[in-house]
């Protein structure tokens, strides 16, 4: 990150956590930075001017709320690529294999990422797992078979061993959770973009009970980012915007049908919603309800999941 470019920098302190980080205004973004258990952490800032609340303020609970509801623990999480698939790289006249995909569960990047790998060393099919193993210099990345970028990896099918006969046994399976007629489900992760994964709506009394088509797309704004939800030939429209484990809905329009959000990622998602945040720990499901929100509304991040990036 170029110095030159920058506007503002604020340092913060949690005593709390005995934690410091900064914040940083690029002027396109402004963004925290700390250190939790040995992993850096960025999140995007968003201030309410309007608040009275300073970056210092600011800075230290958003510290506070990332340990205390959002950390993450290594220990037992699989470093994972889903939407994967290994394409050929030529450098100085070699030849190279790189993986690429979403991220989860790395030391360095945040969930949810589309990154690529260093050059990889070793690729195994575990059948067990119903995974492919990707091995690197310095990691292993478990790539779910069902998960894979067909179309792209049909590109370089000689890669994978058994790649014709895999492709026959995985290609569409992907596994959509499903709901009765007559309810929305929304089903996030944080192994896919803008979290968004699926949705599941079949109109009550239909006699075909195939789920109705959807669609879901990202609107990059100059302020901030969001992400739009429809199904076809349905009165369903849902938007959030997308932030640091954590979306803040601004439409839940289901027509007076019944919504409910699921979490099929491995960590803890929030929704915030007209009926009061939501949590969701892995495998959870809830109505949104005012039953269903947290009793005292936890701080969550703001600013884009995606943040603008610096040269």
């Amino acid at each position: 990150m170029a110095d030159s470019m920058l506007q503002a920098e604020v340092k913060v302190y949690s005593e709390k956590y005995d934690i410091h980080g900064v914040i940083k205004d690029y002027g396109v973004v402004t963004m925290l930075f700390f250190t939790y258990e040995g992993k850096n952490v960025e999140m995007a800032v968003h201030r309410n001017i309007l608040s009275g609340e300073s970056y210092e303020d600011l800075g230290r609970n958003m510290i506070e709320s990332y340990a205390a509801n959002l950390a993450v623990h290594a220990e037992g999480r699989k470093l994972q690529l889903h939407y994967w698939y290994i394409d050929e790289y030529e450098y100085e006249g070699e030849k190279y294999l790189i993986g690429h995909g979403i991220v989860t569960g790395h030391q360095k990047l945040e969930d949810s990422i589309d990154m690529h790998t260093s050059f990889v060393k070793a690729i195994s099919i575990d059948e067990a797992e119903k995974e492919l193993v990707l091995t690197t210099k310095n990691s292993v990345y478990h790539c779910p078979l069902a998960y894979c970028r067909f179309k792209k990896q049909d590109e370089h099918p000689d890669i994978i061993p058994d790649y014709k006969k895999l492709r026959r046994k995985y290609k569409g399976k992907i596994k959509y959770p499903s709901i009765e007629p007559g309810k929305v489900l929304l089903v996030l992760a944080n192994f896919s973009d803008y979290y968004f994964h699926s949705v599941y709506y079949v109109p009550e009394g239909a006699e075909d009970k195939k789920p109705l088509e959807y669609s879901g797309w990202p609107h990059i704004g100059m302020f901030q980012d969001s992400y739009l939800i429809g199904v076809e030939n349905a009165p369903i429209d849902l938007r959030y915007f997308p932030h640091y484990r954590n979306v803040e809905f601004y439409s839940e329009f289901t027509d007076d049908m019944p919504l409910f959000i699921e979490n099929i990622g491995d960590v803890t998602l929030y929704a915030s919603t007209s009926c009061g945040t939501l949590k969701l720990e892995p495998g959870d499901r809830k109505e949104v309800k005012k039953e269903n929100a947290e009793k005292e509304t936890p701080m969550l991040p703001g600013g884009d999941l995606y943040p603008a990036g610096i040269l």
